[in-house]
C-alpha cells in the first residue's frame, strides 16, 4: 500500500484487531518472505500518520506456524512489540532454525531516517545461519552461539547495506571463536582464535 492509499483510509486506527490462520508472502527477489499460518492480535494500533502507513502507535503480537526469510527456513515465529511517536520497540523476536533458536529484540526510529537497532542471540544455531540475510560467511562452521548488535536505517527509497554498522561474535561446537565488525555495510576481522589445548 502506498501513500495514495493512505490518504483515502477514512479510519486509520484498529482499537482491536486480529487475525488467523493467515499466510503472507512478499515474493520480492531481493528479499522473498513467506510466513504460513499466521496469527495475530493487537490494540490501539495507529496505521497511518502524515499520509504514511507504519505501526505509529499501539501494540500486537504475531506468531506463525513456520516461515521463510530469502530462502532461510524457521519454526514458530513469534513477535511482540508496542509502538509510539518516537519509537517502534520489538520486545521479542524468536524463532527456530533447523538447529538450535534464534532470539531478538530492536527499536525502529519513528523519524524518516528509520535507524534500527538489532540484538540478536542464536543458541545451538548453524554459523552460516546469518549469511543469506546480509552477512558474510564466517571462517568457521559447524553449530553454535552466536551473539550480534548492529544498527542501520531502514527507508524505503534508499539502502540499507551502507548505513548498517554492527559487531558479530561467534563460537561453535569446536570451541573456535571470531569476532567481526561492520563498518558502513563492510566487515572486518576474520582471524579464528582457536582453543587452548588442554594442560
Amino acid at each position: 500500500m502506498d501513500e495514495t492509499s493512505a490518504r483515502l483510509v477514512k479510519q486509520p486506527d484498529a482499537e482491536k484487531f486480529s487475525a488467523s490462520r493467515n499466510l503472507v508472502i512478499d515474493i520480492d527477489p531481493a528479499f522473498p518472505w513467506q510466513l504460513t499460518a499466521l496469527d495475530g492480535y493487537g490494540a490501539n494500533l495507529g496505521l497511518v500518520q502524515n499520509h504514511q502507513w507504519g505501526v505509529w502507535s499501539g501494540n500486537a503480537t504475531l506468531n506463525a506456524a513456520a516461515a521463510t526469510f530469502n530462502r532461510v527456513d524457521v519454526r514458530r515465529p513469534s513477535l511482540a512489540l508496542a509502538a509510539n511517536s518516537s519509537t517502534v520497540n520489538i520486545n521479542e523476536l524468536s524463532a527456530f532454525t533447523e538447529k538450535g533458536l534464534l532470539e531478538a529484540t530492536a527499536s525502529v526510529s519513528q523519524l524518516p531516517q528509520r535507524q534500527t537497532k538489532v540484538s540478536l542471540n542464536g543458541r545451538g544455531v548453524p554459523m552460516n545461519v546469518l549469511q543469506q540475510w546480509g552477512w558474510p560467511a564466517l571462517p568457521i562452521s559447524g553449530d553454535g552461539n552466536i551473539q550480534l548488535t548492529a544498527s542501520g536505517n531502514i527507508q524505503a527509497d534508499a539502502p540499507l547495506k551502507p548505513t548498517v554498522n554492527g559487531q558479530l561474535h561467534a563460537v561453535n561446537a569446536d570451541k573456535q571463536q571470531v569476532t567481526q565488525t561492520m563498518r558502513a555495510g563492510v566487515v572486518s576481522g576474520a582471524e579464528v582464535t582457536q582453543p587452548q589445548p588442554a594442560q
